[in-house]
């Protein structure tokens, strides 16, 4: 009786178990987006590609006239073996020229089991009239290509994972190790067809290898983050709360308290605000907020800074458009500089306007004192301008644009409308 489709399946029950298990696990942790699972899926579909060929060579064993089909069969698993190897390794290097040259050991593996150019008496194997396999005179080498990729993967596991050199290196030659001994015990005849299932396990191992390899990668990228995050907020802190402003306004307060109790009451209430403000952005770093929020943060720095002088500053406010969202502590700084360093020195001759309006794809704040000019590249001004346009950026791909001359000084905000966070 001929044996039938299950006794095939039955012969290559391991790899196919094999196969199909470690499809499920990569396609069922598809959310983790490991970079190489592209690569590790063609692997799969090479792997499949050499199981079918091992049935299709059982069935076509059976059958003198089928020496044909176990020729092109056997043939397309030598010619697979390689590349199978090579796909790892390939996974391992951006490069495009390396990844080039990686390549090529397999393709020419490819011409050789073809015979390209055909020569008859140099042959990697061939199949009698009666369907007997007999190595040929080059049998080995599509086993020496085997051999070349497992120690490029051990090579470039190294030079990749330069901070999981041990990890690489376990992983690497433990894959060269089990591969190697069964290519060896399979050329000199020990064991037969088992090369497909200890293939498979090496995908398994390199899987799990990619896997682990690249999610310590993201945690660690993760802690960098956090404490670059923190160390932001630090000089958030340090800029936007200044030891100088908050010994003036307390000097400002304790003489307002002898002199004038109701008006101190209102800059303690002003300052209380304004520091609440401040931390509040530090606290909730990743919330835009309510343009009029920054605006009355605004209008609190200048009322403490009024406090202690005997006019009021000329502050104009045309908020022509305030329903819209900004990243914290971006409009404050920039009164801010033209408050102390812009107008400081006019005093009632100084004046500042602060324009909100909406464009077709934009809202636009600016700020405009007609102080003295600033370089906003010099180290006094450099840091705090750019952290705004650094915050801009982050919040909402929203920029800064400075003109500053003698007459002045304009200092303009772009949100764009579709880039606002709630």
């Amino acid at each position: 009786m001929n044996p039938s489709i299950i006794d095939y399946i039955a012969g290559n029950y391991i790899s196919l178990i094999l196969l199909v298990g470690l499809t499920v696990i990569i396609t069922l942790n598809k959310d983790a987006k490991i970079p190489a699972v592209g690569s590790v899926y063609l692997i799969l579909l090479l792997a499949f590609a050499v199981i079918v060929s091992e049935m299709v060579t059982e069935w076509a064993s059976e059958e003198m006239s089928r020496v044909s089909v176990n020729y092109a069969m056997t043939a397309l698993r030598y010619i697979l073996y390689p590349f199978i190897i090579a796909l790892e390794v390939f996974v391992l290097t951006k490069s495009r020229l390396h990844r080039m040259l990686i390549l090529i050991p397999a393709v020419i593996n490819a011409l050789v089991v073809l015979r390209l150019p055909r020569i008859d008496s140099v042959a990697v194997f061939r199949y009698s009239e009666k369907n007997y396999f007999i190595s040929g005179n080059l049998h080995f080498f599509p086993f020496a290509v085997n051999i070349l990729y497992l120690i490029l993967l051990v090579v470039f596991s190294y030079t990749q994972f330069k901070e999981h050199k041990r990890f690489s290196v376990v992983v690497s030659v433990s894959i060269i190790t089990i591969t190697g001994v069964t290519m060896i015990l399979e050329y000199e005849n020990v064991i037969t067809d088992m090369l497909t299932e200890i293939t498979l396990i090496d995908i398994y191992i390199y899987y799990f290898y990619l896997t682990t390899i690249y999610r310590n990668q993201v945690h660690r990228k993760m802690l960098e983050k956090e404490r670059e995050l923190s160390k932001s907020k630090i000089r958030l802190m340090q800029e936007q709360i200044s030891p100088h402003f908050m010994y003036n306004a307390l000097a400002i307060i304790k003489s307002l308290v002898r002199e004038n109790p109701e008006q101190a009451s209102e800059t303690i209430d002003d300052f209380s605000t304004y520091l609440r403000q401040n931390i509040s952005a530090l606290r909730h770093n990743e919330n835009m907020i309510p343009f009029t929020a920054e605006l009355e943060h605004i209008k609190a720095l200048q009322r403490i800074h009024e406090a202690g002088l005997e006019s009021k500053t000329n502050i104009i406010y045309d908020v022509r458009e305030s329903g819209f969202r900004v990243p914290p502590l971006t409009i404050e700084p920039l009164f801010e500089n033209a408050l102390i360093h812009g107008i400081g020195e006019k005093r009632e001759a100084g004046v500042i306007q602060i324009i909100s309006d909406a464009a077709d794809d934009h809202y636009i704040v600016s700020v405009i004192d007609n102080g003295r000019g600033f370089d906003a590249n010099s180290e006094s001004f450099g840091d705090g301008i750019n952290n705004v346009r650094q915050r801009l950026k982050h919040f909402c791909g929203g920029t800064l644009d400075i003109q500053s001359g003698e007459e002045g000084t304009t200092a303009t905000v772009y949100i764009p409308k579709n880039g606002e966070k709630a």
